[in-house]
């Protein structure tokens, strides 16, 4: 190119750009630019991580919407954790942990039917392939029993939970609880049939007119 000439320089211009063009398209990058070919080809990678304009969001799993739900149950928002470990479970319905995880927010809100079915679904969903967690669903689902008084169906719950310890020794598990709790069930069973056989020698006594009122002077 010389100065003398202009009209080179108007040609020449036109066909030197197009040669970058035709460069940075194919990625025939120049040395003096390793920093440009770098950032073209990352550009795409982070709009779509970042969610640039025009690209939708970064899509949220199954483990962040588990996550996010674990935050909010401790927030004490068991309301929004039921929310969120629902949505989970949308995403992979065969999971057991965000069946258990829904069992405990449900437990937390007071709800022990919804808490019962959770916990149900995350035992059925663990089973052999999760032995681990699957013990501590048995656990619960014991534990919650109990809380609605269904003492023979906790009886039976613990031994369930006691069977599944002795089928997998190597999963931790509190196995001498379980055995305490079935003893204390035993006596409060005992208790309760004992107080219903005098309960209803009372009464029996009491329609046969032979109950003393001691009220009465002879």
């Amino acid at each position: 190119m010389t100065l003398d000439a202009p009209g080179a320089v108007r040609t020449r211009a036109p066909t030197r750009l197009a040669r970058w063009w035709a460069r940075l398209r194919t990625g025939a990058w120049p040395r003096a630019w390793p920093w440009l070919a770098a950032a073209l080809a990352l550009a795409p990678l982070l709009a779509r991580a970042q969610g640039g304009p025009g690209r939708p969001a970064p899509a949220v799993g199954y483990a962040d919407r588990c996550a996010q739900g674990n935050a909010k149950y401790a927030a004490r928002d068991f309301a929004g954790a039921v929310a969120l470990y629902r949505a989970a479970i949308e995403l992979e319905p065969r999971d057991p942990l965000a069946h258990y995880l829904l069992g405990e927010a449900q437990l937390a809100a007071g709800d022990l039917a919804e808490a019962e079915a959770g916990f149900g679904r995350a035992a059925i969903e663990s089973g052999e392939k999760d032995p681990a967690l699957h013990a501590r669903a048995l656990f619960v689902l014991a534990d919650l029993k109990e809380r609605q008084s269904r003492w023979s169906d906790a009886k039976a719950a613990w031994q369930t939970y006691l069977d599944w310890l002795a089928r997998f020794p190597t999963v931790p598990g509190f196995a001498a609880s379980a055995r305490s709790r079935q003893q204390v069930i035993d006596a409060m069973l005992a208790q309760d049939k004992a107080s219903e056989a005098v309960r209803r020698r009372i009464a029996e006594t009491k329609d046969g007119g032979v109950f003393t009122d001691l009220s009465k002077t002879p």
